[in-house]
């Protein structure tokens, strides 16, 4: 929920507060002061406000606001009526709050706790006033009994032992359609609806026995013309000194209206308000009373969305896509069996849930029929529209999970068919669904680990193939996942740039291998530089040029001490704008790299306008050279004629990687530059890339030194364990 300014909100509460008691006042039978209402009503308002802003939504407010209109009437018969008419009609216009942003549902929700809290509240007073009249009728004879009984609203019959009518009021004799030669002598039960007779008959005979002083019910009659009525209705008992049932008094209250208004309160609760099909809460219900654990049943669900719905609202406006969604609704609704459960989830996503499934083909077979409706053209507003829509199938026995974790298996399963071509469906599949889920959690928690600063760099030595000096270090990224550990980045980097977050987090690792390297360039008169990995996404960020200036000026790094990297296919691809901007980063002095070249375009003809410095060798070329004996003759040629392009283009070579001294040696005869892999070393943590520069320049300068140089393969990492 967006944040509403206090001022907004304040003109808000005040108009909806004057538009509330207007309704009230228009209704009252009575002569009162509109101001006044208004004036009540506003404390009211701002705390159904409240309600509806807050962050975590709870209906509590709206049941308490709901039980004081009982209080301030103001003579509204419909007074509740009128309350959530209002709610409905006016409160987020006032607010100017737009119901798409999510409003809508906690709306229907407001106001079906007035309902509630206003039936409460009105059950207290009919409690209060039936306990009144029951007191009274102790005096049968008093003239302040036949007072009540006479000029009541609630509707009153007394009953002798066997339950025959001996007199009923008017307001009774009202609601029933009937007059007194009707009623007496006949049982109340008799004049209830057909269906609940049984019930009340039973009710009453009970109490007349051992039962209870009194019982309380909420029973349909029929009235007059033969209408129904919904009533509340609480029977008492006097009984003799010896416990005999003597009088059994009925006191019957029409709650018809409040029973109508709950009735359709829960319907717009639980059903989608464009199509009337069943909506997500009701689906959840439906689907937690099939899923009952012990049972033999199964249940499958489909779960569908449209394909390439947010063309035709593009196109042709939302107008037209609400009439499309409708006409689909209809269409799957006339032709899916009345026993399936056809529901909208909202947007342009529906979900079929098949009710006692024998197995998959149960469920694959109604995947089809919706993908057959699917495929004949709709006339929508003079146009004539196809769609085609992907589906998530899932079958299980219906005690295995819950419906959330049924309906995400489903929506995992959906998006894979998306995947693989649209307009098909895709079956459940265990173990893809269990890595889906694990990327989906990952994707959600991903901004979290941001703000919380979570992600980590280690850095991997590329040495100097000439002299086995550490020239520069590769920055990669970790998560320090607080519950899954040391993730790699091939986890979440491609999570990160579908959400957009490669940017921001790009940023903030750039800084993070700037000012280590800073104080590297500090340490040793070596100053390796830092190679920072670069997403496609990033090179198309306006401010990406600004950025770098501005971290090397805060980290006091020299530009020729940072290198950036971007994939051969993402460097290839890119138009002009991003160009210009890499352009400018080489002017500065920053170093240009392009990673796993011979992988993508290996266009060598724009090769030359590019403003790069270093080509880094995929490791498929490499491994060719991996052993002496089973070396590939055409890989070294190839690596050759690379090395031997790049230096005619003033570039440099390092070579991804390398595992074996063979390797290291092949790629040195053949004068690559510098080299990166497990022989030298894995990704380490910035204080052992620290630990090796100071150990390497105190044994060069250290006038005591006697031992030899030490070997290039020293460098490896002993018994370092992380994530390749």
């Amino acid at each position: 929920m967006r944040p509403l300014h206090p001022a907004v909100r304040q003109r808000g509460v005040e108009r909806f507060a004057l538009a509330w008691a207007r309704e009230l006042v228009d209704a009252s039978c009575l002569t009162i002061n509109v101001v006044e209402v208004e004036q009540r009503l506003r404390v009211l308002t701002g705390r159904l406000v409240d309600a509806l802003l807050a962050e975590t939504f709870v209906t509590a407010p709206a049941v308490i606001i709901g039980a004081a209109i009982i209080e301030y009437r103001f003579g509204a018969g419909d007074a509740l009526a009128c309350s959530i008419r209002a709610v409905g009609n006016r409160l987020l216009d006032d607010l100017e709050l737009d119901a798409a942003d999510g409003y809508a549902a906690r709306l229907v929700a407001l106001q079906a706790g007035l309902a509630d809290g206003y039936t409460q509240a009105l059950r207290e007073q009919i409690l209060a006033a039936q306990d009144s009249i029951h007191q009274a009728a102790l005096y049968a004879s008093d003239a302040r009994f036949r007072l009540v009984f006479a000029g009541s609203a609630i509707g009153i019959a007394i009953s002798d032992a066997d339950g025959s009518v001996i007199e009923a009021n008017g307001a009774l004799l009202e609601l029933l359609g009937v007059g007194p030669a009707q009623i007496h002598g006949r049982r109340i039960d008799e004049f209830a609806h057909p269906e609940d007779a049984g019930e009340v008959r039973a009710a009453y005979g009970h109490q007349r026995g051992a039962g209870p002083e009194r019982i309380r019910l909420e029973k349909r009659f029929t009235g007059a013309g033969g209408a129904v009525v919904w009533a509340d209705l609480t029977i008492s008992c006097l009984r003799d000194d010896d416990g005999r049932c003597r009088v059994q008094l009925s006191m019957v209250v029409d709650i018809t209206e409040r029973h109508r208004l709950q009735t359709q309160l829960r319907s717009q609760a639980f059903h989608d308000p464009l199509t009337g099909l069943p909506n997500r809460a009701l689906l959840l219900e439906r689907l937690s009373d099939l899923m009952v654990a012990g049972s033999d049943d199964r249940v499958g669900v489909c779960f569908i969305d449209l394909d390439g719905f947010k063309t035709v609202n593009d196109s042709l406006g939302h107008d037209v896509g609400d009439r499309l969604l409708v006409a689909l609704a209809d269409r799957l609704s006339s032709t899916l069996p009345p026993t399936h459960l056809f529901a909208r989830m909202g947007g342009d996503e529906f979900v079929v849930v098949v009710a006692g499934s024998t197995g998959s083909a149960d469920v694959i077979a109604v995947a089809e029929q919706v993908l057959a409706e699917l495929a004949r053209p709709l006339q929508v507003d003079g146009h004539l529209l196809s769609v085609s829509a992907s589906i998530g199938v899932v079958e299980r026995p219906v005690a295995d999970g819950d419906p959330r974790d049924l309906l995400r298996a489903a929506d995992i399963t959906l998006y894979r068919a998306k995947s693989d071509g649209k307009g098909r469906w895709a079956l459940f599949d265990a173990e893809r669904n269990a890595h889906e889920i694990t990327r989906h959690t990952l994707a959600t928690m991903l901004p979290g680990a941001f703000e919380q600063d979570q992600f980590i760099l280690e850095y991997q030595p590329i040495v100097a193939l000439a002299d086995d000096s550490m020239a520069g270090v590769e920055a990669l990224v970790r998560w320090r996942h607080p519950r899954f550990g040391l993730l790699s980045p091939g986890l979440f980097v491609d999570i990160a740039e579908e959400t957009g977050l490669i940017v921001p987090l790009g940023g903030r690792l750039l800084y993070l291998a700037c000012l280590q390297a800073r104080s590297w360039q500090d340490l040793s008169p070596a100053r390796p530089f830092v190679s920072v990995n670069l997403a496609a996404r990033q090179t198309r960020d306006p401010q990406l040029v600004e950025q770098v200036q501005r971290v090397l000026g805060d980290t006091g790094l020299s530009p020729d001490r940072l290198q950036l990297e971007l994939t051969e296919s993402a460097f290839m691809g890119t138009a002009d704008e991003p160009l210009r901007a890499l352009r400018a980063l080489a002017d500065m002095g920053v170093r240009i790299a392009i990673d796993d070249f011979g992988t993508g375009y290996s266009n060598l003809a724009y090769l030359r306008r590019l403003p790069v410095h270093t080509l880094k060798l995929a490791g498929p070329f490499v491994e060719g050279l991996r052993s002496r004996q089973k070396a590939d003759p055409d890989d070294e040629k190839i690596v050759q004629a690379m090395v031997g392009l790049a230096h005619s283009l003033r570039l440099t070579v390092t070579a991804e990687g390398v595992e074996t001294t063979t390797q290291a040696e092949r790629l040195r005869a053949v004068d690559c530059d510098t080299a990166q892999g497990y022989l030298f070393a894995r990704p380490l943590p910035p204080e052992e890339i620290t630990h090796r520069l100071t150990r390497r320049y105190q044994e060069r300068t250290s006038p005591n030194r006697c031992a030899p140089e030490r070997p290039r393969w020293e460098l490896a990492c002993d018994n370092t364990q992380t994530i390749r």
